[in-house]
């Protein structure tokens, strides 16, 4: 489904909407907001106010556009980000694929205009290069020039405590914990999507709707993926007003032309109901999500599912000692010949859902991570632990991030996977400027090397400068 009229013809509503009276909106912030995955998500509206006007970027985070209006103005940010990764046997060294290292190097640029509360432009340029790689890198990675992100929000609805927005354009979503959707920010280029999206918005409640086409990482801007269409509702109540304990209920649909698993490949329509427990009370913190999938695969039906749970306990004690458990479920398919699909579908999944390496995706896995978190100093912060892996599924296999079969299904090789051993650094140097270091060690079981594969280790540093 082309989505290109559905998001030309709305430009011109803003025009319309920027002529109205307006009423008061909500509460200016004080302070400056946290850098975040998704840039345009940050409200440097505070700035309106010179007494804040502290930081040696402020000048172009806020540039009044009006005299009599101090919420018309223009803000622009940037980033630029330096990662060297080494891959020593990537993907369990199955497939011929040696071991190599390189620089990733990701620049981005935005420019955000807000004409008032009601009406805002925001466009994003990013440029995605690799350095060193002995093997041609995949578009996610070598992208020298492309548009992240451009779209325009409205604002019909507006009290003191409400918000309606209504965004067309290019952007991206990250929802709840980032198992189903999130931003991928360890490759060069994050995701996004085409398409139209509704924000309602209070103090206890969050909901989003949205239609879209994912763009296709192939380095041209007019890239979006026609044969696939992802759409969806997520709603989030928050059960106090800090918004640190709440309830996430969704629903995510997705059409894909050319869906493949190790049963085949076929058209698909999947959709997905979850929901989310998250909170924090003393010192224990937790964040449990559950999901259903069903729809059809071709000819078979679809029925699979998931669920995780992350879970800690902080010491109020020197270095402030977090002890915490991640663990979850994913289905996969008992018999690629009953006419049921049971291979659970992450979707759009973070980056690093397991561990900085990627190696595999949450799909016929079953894993365990125990971990310790440290906090050394206030900037600084360590955390590793060792995550068990089986397959769900021995009828199954298991898959790449990018959903390509990693390991066959090897119906007669044990469940057991490995287990991934991981070590991380973190290092706030200032506000502008951080450095992420890890390493992780995959020991292998047989079934890896019943399919021809051995041992991994990797190792990543991130710099990382914003603005």
């Amino acid at each position: 489904m082309r989505l290109a009229l559905l998001i030309s013809v709305p430009i011109v509503v803003p025009a319309i909407v920027a002529a109205q009276q307006l009423t008061p909106g909500p509460e200016i912030p004080l302070t400056p907001p946290g850098y975040k995955m998704l840039r345009f998500d940050e409200d440097y509206s505070c700035l309106t106010n010179q007494d804040n006007r502290t930081d040696l970027f402020d000048p172009v985070k806020y540039i009044p556009l009006r005299k009599d209006d101090p919420l018309w103005y223009l803000s622009f940010g940037g980033e630029l980000r330096e990662r060297v990764e080494g891959n020593y046997d990537p993907n369990f060294g199955i497939g011929g694929v040696g071991s190599d290292s390189y620089l990733l190097q990701r620049i981005t640029l935005s420019a955000d205009v807000h004409l008032g509360e009601r009406v805002r432009f925001f466009v994003e340029g990013i440029s995605g290069i690799v350095e060193g790689e002995s093997h041609t890198p995949p578009p996610v990675q070598q992208d020298p020039g492309d548009l992240q992100f451009a779209f325009v929000d409205v604002v019909p609805w507006l009290t003191d405590d409400q918000r309606v927005t209504l965004r067309v354009g290019r952007f991206g979503m990250s929802f709840g914990a980032g198992r189903l959707v999130a931003t991928r920010a360890a490759p060069n280029i994050p995701f996004r999507f085409d398409g139209l999206e509704a924000l309602y918005s209070r103090p206890l409640w969050d909901v989003t709707a949205f239609l879209t086409e994912p763009v296709k990482d192939s380095g041209h801007i007019e890239a979006e993926d026609h044969s696939t269409t992802f759409w969806g509702l997520y709603v989030t109540h928050y059960f106090d007003a800090p918004r640190t304990t709440g309830l996430d209920l969704y629903y995510l649909g997705i059409h894909n032309d050319h869906a493949t698993y190790a049963s085949g490949t076929a058209d698909e329509d999947r959709h997905s109901l979850g929901a989310r427990e998250f909170g924090a009370w003393k010192q224990w913190d937790w964040d449990a999500e559950q999901v259903i999938q069903f729809g059809n695969f071709g000819n078979d039906s679809i029925l699979a599912w998931t669920a995780a749970i992350k879970a800690g306990y902080t010491w109020d004690a020197p270095f402030q000692p977090r002890l915490g458990i991640k663990a979850g479920i994913t289905s996969g398919d008992h018999d690629p010949h009953d006419g049921r699909q049971e291979t659970f579908d992450p979707l759009f999944f973070m980056s690093g859902y397991f561990n900085d390496a990627s190696l595999i995706r949450p799909s016929n896995i079953i894993g365990v991570h125990p971990n310790l978190a440290l906090q050394l100093t206030r900037s600084i912060s360590i955390d590793g632990g060792a995550d068990w892996f089986w397959r769900y599924s021995r009828h199954d296999a298991v898959y790449g991030v990018p959903g390509r079969i990693a390991i066959p299904a090897l119906s007669n090789a044990p469940s057991y996977i490995g287990t991934a051993l991981d070590a991380n650094l973190n290092w706030q140097i200032q506000r502008h400027i951080t450095f992420q270091a890890s390493y992780v060690h995959f020991l292998t079981g047989d079934y890896v090397h019943q399919a021809g594969g051995r041992d991994v280790n990797y190792f990543s540093t991130t710099f990382t400068f914003l603005f």
